[in-house]
């Protein structure tokens, strides 16, 4: 059960030109996902088969978490490994108390190309980066038109746990409230923006995934060897990875920590590595809970064995009430 870079298409919200170049450089970060992915599995895998609970196995899935943050802390101190404009500190820093905010809409992410006599900015290309803003920022505000009334300008997503609970996940902004999130004093045009949940709610949704992906390895060992064709094991998996990403830990390199952790967890329990949507992490944070899993189950793969796949329940959604006062929170990337 080798995993390779197939198990990590490059994001193209990352691709902010359109030179083939660069985005093969960029390509090259899967080669490093797959080799922590391949020695977390085996240090996984050596944990898990020593021990005999749920609970213990869910602690062998938190023990991973953290080791792969401090893989993704290290690497950041490489030239490969660190994005623009991110401190080092950040991929080591917890959020805690704080709010990391992700901007989304038309405009983002386009490549500028100046005149190096006068430095003005003479042509204006969309990337791949651009149109995948855009294309996020046109799916919240479907959201607000879906789930609100106008005017509304931020949604709380709730998270639908297991049990039929819910917790509150990340909030959604558009308008006058995203842009207050960055202190821009006058909204511009086509706005939106995500901002992480409060930290409690962060911790529980964390929680929750480690819990089915020790459930799911009980069920392993207890002598499942169907559980990548079994729709109800899919199901769990994918809610799993919705709770990961509605609970991140750290201000930068949570995703490539996710991405790796999920890798290896799909490859013990299923038997096979994952193709994981190249997006998996924008959808986990603009999508609801019912779209992400319909979503995953057209974009996420499982490779070289074959899996079914079905829908979750939806969670429910609502508006929050815009605090009176917030400082302007710090962004992902």
């Amino acid at each position: 059960m080798i995993i390779t870079a197939a198990s990590f298409p490059t994001p193209e919200f990352i691709k902010t030109t359109n030179n083939p170049a660069v985005w093969d450089q960029k390509a090259r970060f899967a080669d490093f996902q797959a080799a922590a992915a391949n020695q977390a599995l085996e240090r996984l895998s050596g944990t898990l088969d020593r021990l005999s609970t749920p609970g213990e196995r869910s602690m062998a899935f938190v023990q991973l978490y953290r080791d792969l943050a401090e893989w993704r802390y290290q690497l950041a101190q490489t030239a490969e490994g660190q994005s623009p404009g991110a401190e080092l500190e950040q991929y080591h820093s917890p959020i805690g108390g704080h709010r990391m905010l992700d901007r989304f809409g038309p405009g983002r992410r386009r490549e500028l190309t100046t005149d190096p006599a006068t430095g003005l900015v003479v042509r204006v290309a969309e990337t791949p980066g651009s149109r995948t803003a855009a294309r996020l920022g046109a799916l919240i505000e479907a959201r607000f038109q879906a789930e609100l009334p106008p005017r509304v300008e931020m949604l709380q997503n709730h998270v639908r746990l297991p049990d039929g609970r819910t917790i509150p996940g990340n909030v959604l902004m558009r308008g006058s409230a995203a842009a207050e999130a960055y202190g821009i004093p006058v909204p511009p045009e086509g706005i939106w923006c995500t901002m992480t949940g409060l930290e409690a709610d962060r911790r529980a949704l964390q929680q929750e995934a480690f819990t089915v992906l020790g459930d799911l390895e009980t069920q392993r060992a207890e002598g499942r060897a169907d559980l990548v064709a079994d729709p109800a094991a899919r199901r769990a998996f994918t809610a799993a990875e919705y709770y990961l990403y509605q609970g991140p830990e750290y201000q930068r390199g949570g995703d490539a920590t996710i991405r790796v952790l999920l890798a290896a967890s799909h490859t013990r329990i299923f038997g096979a590595a994952p193709k994981l949507p190249q997006d998996i992490d924008l959808m986990a944070y603009v999508a609801g809970q019912h779209e992400f899993h319909r979503r995953l189950d057209n974009t996420q793969a499982v490779l070289s064995t074959p899996g079914s796949r079905v829908q979750a329940d939806a969670g429910h959604q609502s508006a929050v009430r815009r605090p009176q006062q917030r400082g302007v929170a710090p962004e992902r990337g």
